[in-house]
């Protein structure tokens, strides 16, 4: 993984020119919560590096992702789900989400097909459309094939200029046609990022993801939306990572559920975080993890902003 951050985004990528004549472009993915922005993503790269659970709202941060086909770089950035924000730090993964649209060569709209297309679709979609934008029709394996028609004459109707394409994400299957009609959009000019270059994100990011990720699959009901992970020690030494997370949450009572019983959550939480840390990193690792209480931190702007949000 690269080890590099770019906190400013693309604007202050150095540029490479490599192959010459070639293309390259960033592409907002953009969507609802849980419309499967994050799992399309790692399809692309054929690997994983957008956390992903069975709950809206996992993402929190841009990630971006870089996928190179022929002379073409595609640069992906997944972006928070774009919902009706609650609270300082709902609002700033909207308006993150939102910047990355602007910034973007092409805005990629995702929709879960399983809810159908919904009003509030449509009107962000008419919105992008000024801007080059592809639609992607996600989950098709989930419904029967012939109900996309009727929202794809919809799309027609009320975006003609918008490019449609039908996918399922879990399955990859129309994504290499997605990544052809993307690469056939986006500008000439010379690379961005180096050809090896997969994410400009740190692996400090992707371990304290990794854990994240494991608290939203074992929590339930709210607790994962009470939670944050940093990772506060990285250290490699004889052939190991040893890796020091704090998970911070906003009551001692939720600290005590993360906790579980005699430690039982928090101790499976931290294996199955280990093995996804020992595979991203490509060798052993020694996880500790440790709960701590901030109270209020989703309202604290300081600390949103040490979290990348």
């Amino acid at each position: 993984m690269n080890d590099q951050e770019d906190e400013n985004g693309g604007g202050d990528a150095e540029v490479f020119n490599e192959p010459p004549g070639g293309r390259a472009g960033f592409i907002a993915l953009v969507g609802a919560p849980n419309a499967g922005k994050s799992t399309l993503l790692n399809a692309v790269l054929g690997i994983k590096i957008s956390i992903t659970a069975p709950r809206p709202q996992t993402t929190r941060n841009r990630i971006l992702g870089i996928h190179n086909v022929d002379e073409t770089q595609l640069i992906f950035v997944d972006t928070p789900g774009i919902h009706r924000p609650r609270g300082l730090m709902h609002q700033r993964m909207v308006e993150r989400a939102r910047e990355s649209v602007g910034d973007a060569d092409i805005a990629c709209w995702i929709i879960d097909v399983g809810r159908g297309l919904r009003q509030r679709d449509i009107e962000e979609i008419v919105a992008l459309a000024p801007q080059p934008t592809v639609v992607v029709l996600n989950k098709v394996d989930t419904i029967d094939k012939r109900s996309l028609l009727p929202m794809l004459a919809k799309l027609s109707e009320v975006a003609p200029a918008v490019e449609c394409v039908p996918v399922s994400a879990l399955k990859h299957n129309g994504v290499d046609e997605l990544i052809r009609v993307l690469a056939r959009m986006v500008p000439e000019g010379p690379w961005l990022y180096p050809e090896d270059a997969l994410t400009d994100q740190t692996d400090r990011f992707f371990v304290a993801e990794l854990v994240r990720e494991q608290l939203f699959r074992r929590l339930r009901e709210e607790m994962p939306y009470r939670l944050a992970v940093v990772t506060e020690g990285f250290e490699e030494k004889q052939g190991r990572v040893w890796i020091q997370c704090l998970i911070y949450t906003d009551t001692d009572s939720s600290k005590k559920i993360i906790i579980g019983k005699a430690g039982e959550a928090i101790k499976a939480v931290g294996i199955a975080a280990r093995k996804g840390c020992e595979l991203h990193l490509q060798c052993p690792v020694d996880l500790r993890l440790e709960v701590k209480v901030r109270k209020s931190w989703q309202q604290d702007r300081q600390f949103l902003s040490e979290l990348g949000i």
